[in-house]
């Protein structure tokens, strides 16, 4: 008995570090790189800053910060005199000077832990001073003051990982962590033949946590359930009827309590973390996958299981866009002499362009030891000044400067507005600390964007073309037969980025499995997946297409863009936008290829908005070897301007036709005044002349 319990006590001491090392090892020694969203940009002036900006998340235990600098200084730079510093969250900790080099250089700076929260904002700000001496106060800036920072500056952490706790928040926190979607440790899995109902549950899932996903080449996948990877990764939501799910989550769930409800219920293991939706009744399991969409329901349920049914509320909170934007919401100020910057990326309803009519309305304060005469406020748009106004004593104290857009001005749906101060001194070689010029750019100070919806049937604007009201625009999914994992490939391109640009889970997904009914054609904006022989609808839309099959179905023949060799046919897929053959004022896109795997390539390039932007036309072309090919086939982009045309044509058809009519009124007018003059006056004339004398 006693050698029993020695050796029982000895297989608990060996036990217990290797549970300890298995939770460990998910737990320690995690790195995670976040680039900055800035794209790579040159900043000029005597006195230059950037503004930056990284998140720190919440179940991170950060045991080091890191922010790596990739910059280029100006060539005449005097070394002596310039230097560069940066502070987090408005604290300096940090400043260097340059080398005098003409190669790209890099900064390695710790960050203070005790400066970090989860939302920081990262400053580089210094002098580039580019002319010897020690009276260089007095120089005039000039373009050769620069200092560019390079796209690849980043904020590396280096952390343990605080696991998730046994609530379906701290569940979703993990899920949709920019470092689990990075690693590629989450998924959504429905069952190999998943209904209608299932995907687009999984759809209003998917398109809601990729909305919050941050990396534009980060992607969650959507698989299948006998997909033996999926199910391995340590992050997994489930998204299945009742019958189809694994038996060792289907026996924990008793199956009365999904009858006309809905479930989400949390498993959470050492080994791995899952969530489970599931129900008998398709209705309520879709409500669960746009409950899942909804960031802030998901952020609030502090328990493992949820109950959804017929009364729970699950549409997305959205504010209507007005056109306002504000600047800033605490207010920014600038501090030093001479030329002083702040920049602002402004974003829009990616559904909206930009029209003539927007403006800028900046409220502002400054202090009063500025020489007046040359001191100054900018405001540029993507580097394009738009208007300046000069800095008044009278006016330091509380100073506007309104600015209308000029008209023309090409912006995107996401762009940079610049203020930039002049801050002049008579004196600055006796400033003290206490005298050092500054301004504020204050918390009401807004930009007004005139937004017209845009309807151009490109890619240039996609996926705005499915997207209405900031949410899906009553989008019917057309797929093959049977998913393969291609195909789920695909569908996981196609909708990650359109949850990207979309801020409402309130739009409809509807998914069809066979060929729908012409009047569910007619009523939907179509995506369209496969081949025409896993899915009879492209077979019928064939003589619609831009890139059209061979009567065999086996390739793609050659057109008036391309000129296609019958092999190499075999082995492309295409992209195609087109004015939906079954409703003119709806779209249609189709993926397709002569095999699920062609059609996974064509979808490659819809999977970020970096691929779609390079793309100009309605047509895409992707081989193999990845070769891309980009044609547009309609003359006119949107159902409006061929509305229009036609509107034109008809009305050159009035025109002409009012004009027979009117011509004909004056022939019969002349031809009645003939035959009146004629047999009442029949001697006018010569012979009437002769009768008279």
């Amino acid at each position: 008995m006693k050698k029993l319990l020695v050796f029982l006590a000895a297989c608990l001491v060996v036990s217990i570090p290797s549970a300890a090392q298995a939770e460990t090892e998910e737990q320690s020694n995690h790195s995670f790189t976040q680039p900055f969203q800035n794209v790579t940009g040159s900043l000029t002036g005597t006195s230059v800053k950037a503004t930056m900006y990284f998140t720190r998340i919440d179940y991170w235990d950060v045991k080091k910060a890191t922010f790596n600098l990739k910059y280029q200084i100006t060539q005449l730079e005097n070394d002596e005199a310039s230097d560069i510093t940066v502070a987090v969250n408005g604290v300096k900790f940090y400043s260097w000077r340059p080398d005098k080099t003409t190669e790209i250089q890099n900064e390695t700076i710790d960050i203070p832990l005790d400066l970090v929260s989860s939302s920081n904002t990262l400053t580089v700000e210094g002098q580039i001073i580019n002319a010897e001496g020690t009276d260089s106060y007095k120089l005039v800036q000039t373009p050769a003051n620069w200092l560019t920072i390079y796209d690849g500056s980043n904020v590396n952490f280096q952390y343990d990982l605080m696991l998730p706790e046994n609530t379906i928040h701290s569940f979703y926190n993990h899920f949709a962590g920019a470092d689990t979607i990075a690693n590629q440790q989450s998924t959504i899995v429905v069952p190999t033949d998943a209904s209608a109902a299932e995907l687009s549950a999984a759809s209003y899932a998917l398109t809601g946590v990729s909305r919050i996903i941050t990396a534009s080449e980060n992607y969650l996948p959507l698989q299948s359930l006998s997909d033996e990877a999926a199910l391995a990764k340590p992050y997994v939501l489930i998204i299945s009827r009742y019958d189809e799910l694994p038996e060792k989550y289907k026996s924990q769930i008793d199956e009365k309590e999904i009858k006309d409800k809905a479930l989400l219920k949390f498993f959470n293991t050492e080994q791995q973390h899952v969530l489970v939706a599931t129900s008998n009744d398709e209705t309520q399991l879709m409500n669960a996958g746009r409950y899942i969409a909804n960031q802030e329901l998901m952020t609030q349920t502090e328990k493992a299981e949820k109950v959804i049914d017929e009364n729970t509320k699950t549409f997305t909170s959205s504010l209507e866009f007005d056109g306002n934007i504000p600047l800033t919401s605490s207010g920014d100020k600038l501090t030093g002499s001479y030329h002083q910057e702040q920049v602002y990326f402004v974003d829009l309803p990616v559904d909206r362009n930009n029209a003539d009519g927007s403006s800028l309305d900046i409220h502002m304060k400054y202090s009063d030891n500025l020489n007046f005469d040359n001191s100054l406020v900018t405001v540029y748009v993507n580097d394009l000044p738009i208007g300046s106004q000069k800095l008044s004593r009278n006016k330091a104290n509380g100073d506007q400067l309104q600015l209308d857009f000029p008209k023309g001005l090409e912006i995107s749906d996401a762009f940079v507005i610049k203020v930039a101060f002049d801050l002049n001194v008579d004196n600055p070689e006796v400033l003290r600390n206490s005298d050092t010029p500054w301004a504020l750019i204050e918390n009401d100070s807004n930009v007004f964007i005139q937004t017209e919806e845009s309807d151009e049937v490109l890619f240039s604007n996609y996926p705005n073309v499915f997207i209405q009201n900031q949410t899906y625009a009553d989008l019917g999914v057309v797929l093959p037969e049977k998913l393969d994992t291609d195909y789920f490939k695909a569908l996981t391109n196609v909708l990650n980025l359109l949850g990207n640009y979309t801020q409402s889970n309130t739009g409809d997904i509807t998914y069809y499995q066979s060929e729908p009914s012409k009047k569910e054609l007619v009523s939907h904006n179509l995506i369209i997946l496969g081949t025409p022989k896993d899915n009879p609808l492209i077979k019928k839309m064939n003589k619609d297409l831009y890139f059209q099959y061979s009567d065999s179905f086996d390739t793609f023949i050659s057109n008036e863009k391309l000129s296609i060799e019958s092999d190499y046919g075999k082995s492309i897929g295409t992209a195609q936008l087109l004015f939906s053959p079954y409703n003119k004022e709806a779209v249609s896109l189709v993926l397709t290829g002569v095999n699920s795997e062609t059609v996974y390539l064509a979808s490659t390039q819809l999977k970020s908005q970096a691929n779609t932007s390079i793309y100009q036309g309605d047509a895409v072309v992707v081989d193999g070897n990845y070769r891309r090919y980009d044609y547009r086939f309609k003359k006119e982009a949107s159902a409006e301007e061929e509305d229009s045309v036609i509107s034109r044509i008809i009305s050159q058809k009035d025109a002409l036709i009012y004009s027979i009519v009117f011509i004909l009124a004056v022939v019969t007018v002349a031809l009645v005044l003939y035959y009146i003059i004629k047999r009442y006056y029949p001697n006018i004339g010569g012979k009437g002349e002769d009768r008279d004398e």
